[in-house]
């Protein structure tokens, strides 16, 4: 049996990383946390479908479209047919969404160093393992 209660501790620990990145966004940029990891697939992959975006995500496909419409909205990305297949969306991120997504890059390294914080590079290097493995082992399921 396993004394950590992993499982608490992963629930509780992304509700907080994702209540304080989503307030700091919100402060700073004036988007979620959830729009930031949207602008950041779509700036570095641009031209992906709708259903990719999800899967790469973890959302949910209902989900990815309501964000995608708010974003939409907010000048962030935009949708364009496929040159080969006009049923076929592909997302691309506007000029104003790239110019956030590098505003945002200084925030996500503040972010990361206070995550890695009073941790060796090999205790890292095991959390990183461990959270990927729990990615690897929950990963055929659909997101919010």
């Amino acid at each position: 049996m396993s004394r950590h209660r992993f499982f608490y501790l992963l629930s509780h620990a992304r509700h907080r990383v994702h209540k304080h990145t989503d307030r700091i966004c919100q402060q700073e940029l004036g988007i979620s946390v959830a729009q930031l990891g949207l602008l950041f697939v779509v700036t570095s992959q641009p031209g992906q479908q709708q259903r990719t975006l999800a899967s790469s995500l973890g959302y949910n496909e209902s989900a990815i479209t309501a964000l995608l419409r708010r974003m939409e909205e907010a000048g962030l990305v935009e949708r364009r047919p496929d040159p080969d297949d006009s049923r076929v969306k592909r997302i691309f991120a506007t000029t104003h969404g790239e110019a956030l997504a590098k505003k945002a890059r200084p925030l996500l390294d503040e972010f990361n160093a206070k995550l890695d914080e009073g941790f060796t590079p090999e205790e890292l290097d095991v959390a990183a393992r461990f959270l990927a493995a729990a990615i690897e082992r929950f990963g055929d399921e659909e997101g919010p």
